[in-house]
């Protein structure tokens, strides 16, 4: 019995989902792969994740990998360029296709799997397609974002809970120590701040002071960020109902700021002029000039991947920024470390960096407008 415990701790499984909303070609981009969740049966890496930090993961853990996509030949590209990195012949990497908002089809892909995953990533998303100001984009923009972003990940987590709870209930697998059940969900550093035109992807209201009891109803009225993460603040709370002797059940959520990926190229086009005056970046950016100021998927990937590993919460991979603005929107969140880094940042942030940045975007919001109505932009 114990050497199978060991052979499946060597294997762990994983599962990787993702929409794969973007063409092939997209993905293809300079390498980079869209993942949505991985197995652990969502997914163990960022949104937009390249092939190669992908496939580090695999040849480090040697973990069974599933990935889950709506489009099949990117989803079959993914699966063979990871199975190429695998560094043990046992490990099985699979792909199945299925489209992450729809929970039927999630519950179903999941639960047909050959075998119970250990940890979740939940990485689908992006806004590339619902960026603008709120009176310029469709009704159907606010929903696809939410559903790309929000639904993918809480149909995925739902449905692998379910899987767990009920597999412990069975206990038809014993172990000399608790099996560890893992959901990551990959967010944004935008859940802690508002861009005018990306309305539909950031935050619409703050999330502190909201009641526990309430958090699931609330998060669905926010925007896709917002909502994810009251997500990933409810569930932390509510598995603790589910470790018992068998598993033990953690939550993590990270907020990466900008990297270097398809979908952040994309979204440079469709962005508005304001949206990226605010953001610091030029009208018009070659990618060379955008790699030379952000990090690559591939950095943000293992920075998520160790902080996972030392079981940290919340996750602020390669950003000092979305560290800082963290402290000013802890909410219910557990602090980090000591929590006294993150209480003094906090009344750093809240009582200088916020009211000259607030004051200095507003008059940038004042001067788009009146150029806007005199048709200067």
């Amino acid at each position: 019995m114990k050497a199978a415990y060991d052979l499946h701790n060597k294997l762990r499984t994983f599962i990787v989902a993702n929409r794969f909303d973007m063409g092939a070609d997209c993905i293809r981009h300079r390498g980079f792969r869209r993942v949505g969740e991985s197995d652990i049966q969502s997914s163990r890496c960022p949104r937009w994740v390249s092939v190669d930090a992908g496939s580090d993961l695999v040849n480090s853990t040697g973990a069974n990998v599933t990935i889950f996509a709506r489009r099949p030949g990117p989803l079959d590209d993914a699966r063979k360029e990871i199975k190429a990195a695998a560094s043990m012949a046992e490990q099985e990497i699979s792909a199945v296709v299925v489209d992450l908002a729809n929970a039927s089809e999630v519950a179903r892909a999941f639960k047909t799997q050959p075998r119970i995953a250990d940890i979740l990533y939940c990485v689908a998303g992006g806004n590339h397609a619902e960026n603008g100001f709120l009176v310029d984009i469709k009704a159907s923009d606010l929903d696809n974002c939410m559903k790309n972003n929000y639904h993918a990940s809480a149909y995925a987590a739902q449905t692998m809970l379910k899987i767990w709870t009920e597999d412990d209930k069975a206990g038809l697998i014993s172990s000399p120590e608790p099996r560890l059940r893992q959901i990551i969900f990959i967010n944004s550093a935008g859940a802690f701040l508002g861009l005018p035109g990306s309305i539909a992807y950031t935050r619409t209201c703050f999330i502190v002071g909201y009641q526990l009891e309430t958090k699931a109803l609330t998060a669905m009225r926010k925007a896709a960020k917002c909502a994810v993460r009251c997500l990933a603040d409810t569930l932390r709370m509510e598995v603790l109902r589910y470790s018992c002797r068998t598993s033990t059940y953690t939550i993590h959520c990270a907020f990466p700021a900008d990297f270097i990926s398809p979908g952040f190229v994309l979204e440079q086009q469709t962005k508005t002029q304001l949206t990226k005056r605010m953001q610091g970046l030029a009208t018009k950016s070659s990618i060379a000039e955008l790699e030379s100021r952000f990090p690559s998927s591939e950095q943000i990937a293992s920075l998520i991947i160790e902080a996972v590993e030392r079981g940290d919460f919340i996750i602020c991979p390669g950003s000092m920024a979305s560290s800082m603005l963290f402290t000013n929107m802890i909410g219910p969140s557990p602090k980090r470390g000591l929590g006294i880094v993150d209480s003094l940042s906090g009344i750093l942030v809240g009582w200088l960096v916020w009211p000259v940045l607030r004051r200095k975007w507003e008059a940038m919001c004042r001067k788009d407008g009146e150029e806007s109505r005199w048709g200067l932009t």
